[in-house]
């Protein structure tokens, strides 16, 4: 997979769009490079999403993709924490029926439950269509029941990562790792 473009100058992210990674180059790009290897946070927020990754994948068995965004995609020095949706394939997202189950998906996507148990984490669990036949699309009666909802839900969510804080004027892109 290509890199990640260089950051903009202005807000050191990277320039507009979704960027494919793999889950060792994130490592590599966003953890390990020289650029930002005298974080004192990078380290400890990347063996926290690691964690909590494992922990979803518990829960429900596979995540087929993981949107990373905020300034832990950035190149600023000492992210806070990290910003992430976890897309699930649709027959995925609704097998989790048990309550205790849902009770802990539930935590996993609160940030503040995340603070509180060592996780510096801002979640999100997002169903990805059941519709993946992209002809489908447009012939009425073939989308799946409910996949207008989820496509709105992602550009919603692909929107938001694409902002940038209020007064900076600027849209940053995102990573997206394919699992």
């Amino acid at each position: 997979m290509p890199p990640l473009p260089p950051f903009v100058a202005d807000t050191l992210c990277p320039p507009p769009g979704r960027y494919p990674m793999s889950w060792e180059e994130v490592e590599h790009s966003l953890v390990r490079a020289a650029a930002l290897e005298a974080s004192s946070t990078r380290s400890g927020l990347w063996a926290e999403l690691q964690s909590h990754r494992a922990l979803v994948e518990c829960l429900y068995g596979s995540v087929a993709r993981i949107w990373l965004a905020g300034s832990f995609v950035s190149g600023k020095l000492d992210p806070s924490d990290v910003d992430l949706a976890y897309l699930i394939d649709a027959d995925v997202y609704g097998r989790v029926t048990e309550p205790d189950d849902i009770a802990d998906l539930a935590n996993l996507s609160n940030r503040e439950w995340c603070v509180k148990h060592g996780m510096r984490i801002d979640a999100y669990l997002l169903s990805l269509p059941a519709t993946v036949d992209f002809r489908d699309l447009g012939t009425v009666g073939a989308m799946a029941a409910g996949d207008s909802e989820v496509f709105q839900t992602l550009g919603l969510y692909d929107d938001i990562w694409q902002r940038c804080r209020p007064g900076h004027g600027h849209r940053r892109g995102y990573v997206e790792v394919a699992l």
